[in-house]
C-alpha cells in the first residue's frame, strides 16, 4: 500500500552498561535499538488562511457528473484539524472541511465544553512488548466538533437543516488526529447519514436531504462565494464522491487502505505528493482518477508526511 510503506529512515542504538560489586561483575541493560518509520507517505497540508482546493462541476470532457448527485451518493476524506483553525458557528468564518456551494457545507465548530472526558488510547516506549511499543489511557476532552448542513439552493447561505458531533458523547475530536468523514444518501430508505470514525451521527428522512441541480464546484478546507472563505487549518489525505449511498450502519475506516475504485466512483483522489501531475495553466493538478476525467486544482498547499519511532 502507498501510504504504508515502511522504509527505514533513521536508526538509534541505545546501549548502556553498569559496572559494580566487589568482584567486578558487570550487569549490562538491555541493549535497544529503534527506526523512524514512515506511516503515511504524503498528504496535503492547508494552512487556514489562503490554501484550498476543488473540483469543478464539470470534467474535461464537457459532462456535468455532480449533477446525478441528488438522491443518492456519497462524499467522504480523512481529515486531520489542527490547534489554530478557525472556529465558529458560521461557516464562512469558520473552517470547512468539505462543501459544495448552496447545496451543503460540512465545517468546523466549537467544542461542547460540557461534554465527558474520553479515555483514548495513545502509543508509548514499552520495553516489555515485542516491538517496543505499548498502549495507555489518557483522558481527553473535544477540541472541536463536526456539523453538516443542508443549504438553501439559492443564493444564500441558509441553513435548512443540520447534523453535529455536538450532543454525541461517543465522539470526541482532537486536533492532529485523523478523522475520516462520510456524508450520505439513499434512495433506498429516503434516509441521509453523518459519520464520523464510521459512528452514526445522526440521520434524517427529510426530504429536504435530497440536493437539488447545482453547477456549483465542490471545495475542500475552504469555499467560494465570490472570494474564498472559511480556510481550514487541517491536512487532506484521501477525497472520494460516489452516485452511491455506501454506508448504511456503522463500520471501521481504516486509513492505511486508499479508497477502491469502483463503477459508482466519480471522484477519486489520493492527495500524496506522489500524483501530481504537470499543470496546463501552472496551476497545480492532481491524477484524479473515477468516472470522469477531471481538472482539479489545488490553489495553494503544503505538503507534509507522518512518521513515528518504533523500538525493536
Amino acid at each position: 500500500m502507498k501510504n504504508l510503506n515502511t522504509y527505514l529512515l533513521l536508526f538509534v542504538i541505545v546501549a548502556a552498561c553498569l559496572s559494580c560489586s566487589d568482584d567486578d561483575n558487570s550487569i549490562e541493560t538491555p541493549v535497544i535499538t529503534g527506526g523512524m518509520v514512515s506511516i503515511i507517505d504524503s498528504y496535503a497540508n492547508f494552512n487556514g488562511e489562503n490554501q484550498s482546493f476543488y473540483a469543478t462541476n464539470k470534467s474535461t470532457d464537457g459532462q456535468r457528473p455532480f449533477n446525478a448527485l441528488t438522491t443518492d451518493w456519497t462524499f467522504e476524506t480523512w481529515v486531520k484539524v489542527e490547534e489554530g483553525t478557525n472556529l465558529t458557528e458560521e461557516p464562512l468564518t469558520s473552517s470547512i472541511i468539505m462543501e459544495q456551494r448552496y447545496v451543503f457545507s460540512l465545517y468546523a465548530i466549537p467544542a461542547n465544553e460540557s461534554k465527558p472526558e474520553a479515555d483514548v488510547e495513545e502509543d508509548i516506549i514499552d520495553y516489555n512488548q515485542p516491538d517496543g511499543i505499548g498502549t495507555k489511557l489518557i483522558k481527553v476532552k473535544a477540541d472541536y466538533e463536526l456539523k453538516y448542513s443542508k443549504l438553501a439552493n439559492n443564493s444564500t447561505d441558509v441553513e435548512l437543516e443540520s447534523m453535529s458531533t455536538y450532543d454525541n458523547e461517543n465522539i470526541v475530536l482532537s486536533y492532529g488526529k485523523w478523522v475520516h468523514i462520510a456524508i450520505t444518501r439513499s434512495s433506498s430508505d429516503n434516509t441521509a447519514r453523518f459519520f464520523v470514525n464510521g459512528l452514526l451521527v445522526n440521520s434524517s428522512t427529510d426530504d429536504v436531504w435530497i440536493s437539488k441541480f447545482s453547477v456549483s464546484a465542490v471545495n475542500w478546507s475552504g469555499t467560494y462565494r465570490g472570494g474564498y472563505y472559511g480556510f481550514s487549518k487541517c491536512g487532506l489525505r484521501n477525497v472520494r464522491v460516489s452516485d452511491a449511498s455506501r454506508y448504511s450502519e456503522n463500520f471501521t475506516p481504516d486509513l492505511s487502505i486508499d479508497f477502491e475504485e469502483d463503477d459508482e466512483t466519480l471522484f477519486l483522489l489520493n492527495l500524496i505528493e506522489e500524483e501530481m501531475i504537470d499543470p496546463l495553466d501552472n496551476t497545480p493538478e492532481m491524477n484524479v482518477k473515477g468516472t470522469y476525467p477531471y481538472s482539479v486544482s489545488l490553489r495553494q498547499n503544503n505538503w507534509a508526511s507522518e512518521s513515528q519511532m518504533i523500538y525493536k
